[in-house]
């Protein structure tokens, strides 16, 4: 029976399954609309609560409308994909702005003027963003170290907590924090934690639905209910409709014409403060959700390009009276995490429901009680706040109870970590006594110290490909000269320094170089002294690159017990077996490495089979009858796996030759063997020529077959048999000239990696690990 289907059949198939997946696509951003919009709204309220109540309905429509104009303009222009937003950032720092400048304006500052000055500042910013994309500053802003980062997202989240609570108690929007202190409202409390337990609950155990839209859906269920009820009293009032006011962009053009312009002036420092503060925000928002989600998609983009269009969706935004926006990663992920792919056309999608929304059915956000919204702002306020804060001082407590007998390396890493915690503990600090404004100018100065800091080097050392670089294990001469020979199918890549947004991102372009031929990269991070999340899952992603296109990265120098390590399979997650490889050791690495390459080309695996003494690296090239004489005055000892065969000091009494199984030579106490050696290659020769004593321990690998030849049976043979004792010294000579050789570049490999500032600073790798799996969600 054929199993194939018709042309028509397949056709039709084709076709449902398209139709099929654009109306799962469609209920998606649906889903994501309806979440989003009062979110954006509630924003709009924020931002512009100090003009007042009469003004709130007003500012979440503009807020609406230049959410839809940002999303459609930063689609058609850059690399679509992101969805972008008011933000908890923007909308506070915005709230900020506005208050100093009805302060300022005084009997001036009616909400149209106040207005026509915020667009002029937000033009600016979004004119500074656009600049930052034409002067190619993409590879300059992100480059911003983990604890400032983690500094402004904590002092985010506490501003939004403070925003927050006092709507959840029953409230209005813009109350100050002072209002907590004020009666509450029993019913608009019930309402906010109903909304926040199912928002937390259903984003931690359900994260493929939108936990926010589900979270407001309670929290106005039971609204009703409880109003139902007559307990009206004690809610809090809904948002209220959005509806744009009528004539706002004649509104704003006679702010325009009667206002005097020569008051800007002392305004002046205020407006370009604001102004630039949000260019950077913005511009670290789009860079961060740039990085994540191709991370995600496994797309690149023209970063750059990116802060263009992001810049120009700002200014579009403001001259539509709207507010700030940036792109959000949890947003993205919503329509992301429902399918396998996102196109551009899906965030114009996303555009166009809402400005269906927000046009044909705007009472759908006003019947949202402000306590849910609220409820639902402090479920995203609270994972915006680092662990790491508290965390921190009790593990430096711990560890200086402990401080009996402390070494270097455990001083670098508390000073680090509490060096991280102080910036950190700052920013944030400065965030919420200072504004976020004064907070990100701190956080620009402490990103300039610790860029300075860091190590600026590039983060590849040199890389080298297996012609240049072989495994300490000696191989047969058959096998090793094939290995030469296939060589360039393996590269080891060595680094150093720190691994970071912007490092890890050049560690992916050098590896994007490697010529086509490389099967097999070798990372070899020995002198990766630290390694922050951003670097962590781009070290992920380009270890999943690779295996999806069919080769092989290999993670060297990091063992299991390793925080580095740790932290970069804490981002992974679940998903990390099958892309990640560490391997204790860049020699280890290789040996593995060119194992694989052996069983590949189908050469002879020595190891499974006992060798003729012909195939030894002692017997090449002799002839039958010199081969019996030699095998005549030879031994055959076996020896276990993890055996010594001789130790450091023993007398040089005979070499062995391993006809089955591997024999490794490491100094007494160590780990890391000086060379390791296949069947067919002999070993203890130097001591037996030079009758000496042995200069290091050889001990079995695996189970091993040798033929031992004693210095008594060898010496006998010079005077007996001297062109047979020649052949075999002129065998041995070559194979002492194959080691030192290895030797020689395992050394040179060594004398060059810096002595100094080996005790890898840990920092915040405890803290990378424990907010891992959040960070990587968000």
């Amino acid at each position: 029976m054929n199993a194939t289907c018709s042309d028509e059949v397949c056709a039709a198939s084709s076709a449902a399954t398209r139709w099929r997946n654009r109306i799962g696509e469609l209920g998606r951003t649906a889903s994501a609309v309806a979440a989003h919009a009062p979110e954006n709204a509630a924003y709009g309220l924020i931002g512009m609560a100090p003009l007042g109540a009469a003004f709130g309905p007003g500012a979440m429509m503009l807020t609406l409308l230049g959410v839809v104009l940002a999303n459609a303009i930063a689609s058609l222009v850059g690399g679509g994909r992101l969805v972008s937003g008011a933000r908890a950032s923007l909308a506070l720092l915005t709230a900020s702005f506005v208050a100093e400048l009805v302060r300022r304006l005084g009997p001036l500052a009616d909400p149209w003027t106040v207005a026509l000055v915020l667009v002029l500042s937000l033009v600016g910013a979004g004119v500074l963003q656009t600049a930052f994309g034409l002067l190619r500053f993409g590879g300059i802003v992100k480059f911003t170290p983990y604890p400032v980062r983690v500094g402004l997202t904590t002092g985010i989240g506490l501003l939004l907590l403070i925003t927050a609570l006092p709507v959840a108690l029953g409230h209005g929007i813009g109350s100050g924090w002072e209002s907590v202190f004020l009666p509450l409202a029993p019913g608009a409390v019930a309402v906010a934690i109903t909304a926040l337990l199912v928002a937390w609950l259903v984003g931690r155990c359900l994260p493929r639905f939108p936990g926010a839209l589900l979270g407001l859906i309670a929290g106005a269920a039971l609204h009703a209910v409880l109003q139902t009820s007559g307990s009206g009293a004690s809610l809090s009032p809904t948002l209220g409709a959005p509806v744009l006011p009528s004539g706002a962009l004649e509104h704003l053009g006679l702010a325009a014409t009667g206002f005097d312009f020569q008051l800007l002036r002392p305004l002046l420092p205020a407006i370009a403060s604001y102004a630039l503060t949000v260019a950077v925000l913005c511009s670290l928002d789009s860079l961060l959700a740039t990085s994540i989600v191709d991370g995600r998609l496994r797309t690149t983009r023209d970063a750059d390009r990116e802060l263009v269009a992001q810049g120009l969706s700002n200014i579009a935004s403001a001259l539509v009276g709207g507010q700030a926006t940036s792109p959000s990663v949890p947003r993205t992920m919503t329509l992301i995490q429902g399918g396998h792919s996102v196109h551009r056309q899906t965030v114009l999608g996303y555009a166009t429901v809402l400005a269906l929304l927000i046009g044909l059915t705007p009472e759908l956000i006003g019947w949202l009680p402000s306590s849910a919204v609220a409820g639902v702002l402090v479920a995203q306020a609270l994972p915006m706040l680092a662990p790491v804060h508290w965390r921190t001082p009790r593990e430096l407590l711990s560890h200086r109870s402990q401080d009996g007998q402390s070494s270097a390396w455990d001083v670098s890493q508390r000073n680090l970590l509490a060096a991280n915690w102080a910036i950190s503990s700052a920013v944030a600090l400065g965030a919420v006594l200072l504004g976020l404004g004064p907070a990100v100018l701190l956080g620009a100065g402490f990103a300039v110290i610790l860029f300075v800091r860091a190590n600026m080097r590039d983060v590849v050392r040199r890389s080298v490909s297996g012609l240049q670089r072989r495994s300490l294990k000696m191989r047969p001469p058959a096998v090793a000269e094939r290995l030469l020979r296939e060589g360039n199918r393996i590269a080891v890549v060595e680094l150093e320094g720190a691994l970071f947004f912007g490092t890890a991102d050049d560690l992916r372009m050098h590896l994007q170089a490697l010529p086509p031929q490389v099967e097999t990269a070798i990372l070899d991070l020995h002198q990766v002294h630290e390694i922050d999340i951003t670097g962590a899952r781009i070290l992920f992603e380009i270890a999943e690159d690779w295996r999806l296109s069919g080769r092989r990265l290999v993670l060297a120098e990091w063992t299991a017990s390793d925080q580095r390590r740790r932290a970069v399979e804490a981002v992974a997650g679940q998903a990390a077996a099958p892309s990640l490889h560490f391997v204790d050791t860049t020699d280890l690495a290789m040996e593995q490495v060119e194992d694989a390459l052996i069983a590949r080309l189908a050469l002879a695996k020595d190891e499974e089979r006992t060798l003729d003494l012909l195939q030894t690296t002692v017997g090449y090239g002799l002839d039958a009858s010199e081969l019996a004489l030699l095998e005549s005055v030879m031994k055959q000892v076996r020896f276990d796996a993890g055996q010594v065969i001789f130790q450091q000091g023993d007398p040089g009494d005979a070499l062995y030759v391993s006809v089955k199984g591997e024999i490794g030579l490491q100094m007494p106490g160590s780990r890391r063997r000086l060379a390791s050696f296949a069947p067919g290659v002999s070993v203890g020769e130097m001591a037996v020529l030079a009758h000496g004593v042995r200069s290091a321990e050889a001990v079995a690998e695996s189970d091993v077959v040798a033929l031992r030849l004693s210095v008594e049976a060898f010496d006998r043979m010079k005077l007996e048999q001297p062109v047979l004792a020649a052949k075999i010294l002129n065998n041995i000579v070559l194979h002492l000239a194959n080691r030192v050789r290895a030797l020689t570049g395992e050394l040179s490999h060594w004398v060059s990696r810096s002595s100094t500032g080996r005790a890898t600073r840990l920092g915040t790798f405890d803290s990378i690990a424990a907010t891992a799996s959040r960070e990587a969600a968000d």
